[in-house]
């Protein structure tokens, strides 16, 4: 009798602590969308009453930490808290578990400390179309092969070495994918899907890239700038991409006839390259001590030509000169001015 009793003293004395918290969308965030702040979700110590019907919920938390959010996990469990949004945005939260809900359509987890994620349990097929995982601290993809509805991939900023065969097996709809910012050092294009159209694997590692390997025939837009690649093989790259329209790949080791071949061979067949970035600070490419950044390219010092080194040597005397004149100029005018 006094263990029964003492049993019905705790749970009344549990559920006694609990604490209740009503959330409410902060205003304006629009019909569909509802915007939280200041969500400390812990299952253990409080019960969370989150608005319902909504298609898109945001949960973050602000870097100058004027609010903050702290969501450790994601499941099914607060998927349906939350009233199974088809969008759902959880950042800066502190997020470390992170099992995909099979109904979600748009999952964004960026600036967590995601290590791995995977699917949860079920027969329903995933509707997951959107998926951004970037700067978080993946570093493979093994469970990404089970998300066949995927259209759109985002993994930049984290630690992934090398992509597994058979990684993106099955993901036949594929069509954007962005790795930027990570630690590869090989890719095998075999293992891409060739329903992809955009991709990014900028500000990586890579020492190779087979282009006969990229079977990609809807492939328009390529980015494998400020890489380590020494090699290039431009009819490779463009042969049976039909929709090849851009291509980045400055800030590698190339020397300066691999660039001119490539180049050429771009704008004969209309395809647009980049070298240098105008839309990013070119201060993050670097080269060692044995090279020159010249146009975007890592190039060897022996391997410029002089007529390069003239002309630039010309252009900055150039500089100098018109900087002298005009301060000659304003020296005069300020003499006269007295």
């Amino acid at each position: 009798m006094k263990e029964i009793l003492w049993t019905f003293l705790l749970i009344t004395t549990s559920h006694a602590s609990r604490v209740v918290r009503e959330h409410r969308c902060i205003s304006p965030a629009g019909e569909d969308m509802c915007i939280l702040q200041e969500v400390f979700y812990n299952r253990s110590t409080t019960d969370n009453v989150f608005p319902q019907n909504y298609s898109h919920v945001h949960i973050g938390s602000d870097t100058t930490r004027t609010f903050q959010s702290l969501v450790p996990i994601l499941d099914g469990q607060l998927f349906r808290e939350l009233g199974e949004p088809q969008a759902l945005e959880l950042t800066y939260v502190k997020l470390k578990t992170l099992e995909i809900p099979r109904k979600l359509v748009l999952g964004n987890f960026v600036d967590n400390s995601l290590r791995e994620f995977w699917l949860e349990p079920g027969e329903m097929a995933p509707a997951l179309s959107y998926l951004d995982l970037s700067r978080n601290e993946v570093s493979n993809l093994t469970n990404i092969s089970s998300l066949v509805n995927l259209e759109s991939l985002y993994m930049v900023g984290n630690e992934i070495e090398h992509i597994a065969p058979n990684t993106f097996a099955g993901l036949t709809k594929l069509k954007l994918l962005n790795l930027n910012h990570n630690e590869l050092k090989m890719i095998h294009g075999a293992d891409l899907p060739p329903s992809l159209i955009w991709i990014r694997l900028a500000d990586n590692s890579l020492e190779s890239l087979d282009a006969a390997e990229l079977k990609l025939p809807l492939l328009e837009y390529l980015d494998i700038s400020n890489n380590h690649l020494t090699t290039l093989n431009g009819a490779a790259l463009i042969m049976d991409k039909p929709n090849l329209r851009e291509v980045f790949f400055g800030g590698n080791r190339f020397d300066l006839a691999t660039v001119q071949k490539v180049t050429e061979l771009f704008q004969r067949h209309n395809v647009s390259y980049t070298l240098l970035d105008d839309t990013e600070d070119n201060e993050f490419m670097h080269c060692d001590y044995r090279s020159k950044l010249v146009d975007g390219v890592c190039v060897r010092r022996d391997q410029i030509p002089n007529g390069w080194l003239k002309s630039t040597g010309l252009s900055v005397l150039t500089v100098l000169v018109a900087a002298l004149f005009g301060m000659v100029v304003r020296w005069v005018f300020l003499a006269m001015s007295k």
